[in-house]
């Protein structure tokens, strides 16, 4: 499923915190990386820069590979775009059967907090590929573990769209490894057989929010059961709130790695609507994020 990964790369520190989770991927996938970098200026001003950079880089993962435990010698290979960046990243990620781009959230081109109109957030925005994006170096003693991914976080929400990422999540805790939560929030109910919550005893309430939390549990345990049968490990969770309130709440107290998500639209910048849980998540904490654009099912 990963066969091909594109990092795009600008020259800079904050845009190569991408590499090592490249690394971890592709070493134990036995995945080919494909590094990046675009330049807007005519060609042949800059183009022997960029390829003596990225030609840096590419002896530096060859070094690195096999401490993620590669079997095989890394395929790397280095690539010199020309135009506008989020367009011509898009352009190759499709000509060339790209399977993951994974891309840091800030770069040279992001100034402060990560905002929609960067690199990052039109790529994502437009592709049709899935997008590792990564918002924050990796731990530290993680890195020295080689083990950057252990437990991956897989909101979800009762509908087939929202199941899109799940096969994704799958293939990454396959080989890397790791456990996979499956979640899901719900809002307490605020009506019961058609009357208001202060005209119903409160044990009413009491049995219908129970009743939704348990009908989500069965929902995720029998998602589960099936990556239980292939030997993964995996847990349901299921909690009453906010849906990215409780999503990032849950990441950051429970130490996950990476959150898994679909998100829906239309391919082509500027067109793609992201869904507003997905949104909301990507503009909050550090935790890494795969998102997996659905279509209408």
């Amino acid at each position: 499923m990963y066969e091909r990964i594109l990092v795009p790369l600008d020259g800079s520190s904050a845009a190569e915190i991408a590499l090592p989770f490249a690394e971890e991927i592709a070493a134990k996938h036995g995945a080919e990386i494909i590094l990046a970098s675009v330049s807007e200026l005519a060609a042949g001003e800059t183009d022997h820069l960029y390829r003596s950079y990225l030609e840096r880089i590419a002896e530096q993962v060859q070094r690195q590979f096999k401490d993620w435990g590669a079997k095989e010698e890394a395929k790397v290979k280095s690539v010199v775009l020309l135009g506008k960046p989020a367009s011509e990243i898009l352009r190759y990620a499709d000509e060339n059967n790209v399977s993951l781009i994974t891309m840091a959230s800030r770069g040279r081109s992001s100034r402060g907090p990560w905002l929609l109109g960067n690199i990052a957030a039109k790529v994502l925005r437009a592709t049709g590929k899935p997008v590792l994006l990564i918002r924050a170096p990796a731990d530290k003693a993680a890195l020295q573990q080689r083990r950057l991914v252990s437990k991956i976080l897989v909101p979800l929400d009762g509908s087939k769209l929202g199941e899109v990422a799940i096969p994704y999540a799958e293939a990454l805790a396959q080989v890397l490894g790791a456990e996979l939560i499956l979640f899901q929030t719900f809002v307490a109910p605020i009506s019961v057989g058609g009357y208001e919550r202060y005209s119903v005893p409160p044990a009413a309430f009491k049995e219908r929010e129970e009743q939704v939390r348990a009908s989500a549990m069965d929902y995720l345990d029998s998602l589960g059961k099936a990556f239980q049968e292939k030997g993964m490990r995996t847990l349901s969770v299921v909690r009453e709130g906010s849906p990215p309130d409780q999503i990032l709440e849950y990441a950051e107290t429970n130490g996950i790695d990476l959150i898994a998500m679909s998100t829906h639209g239309r391919s082509g910048i500027g067109r793609w609507v992201l869904g507003s849980v997905t949104d909301k998540v990507l503009h909050a904490g550090d935790t890494a994020i795969l998102t997996v654009r659905a279509t209408k099912m």
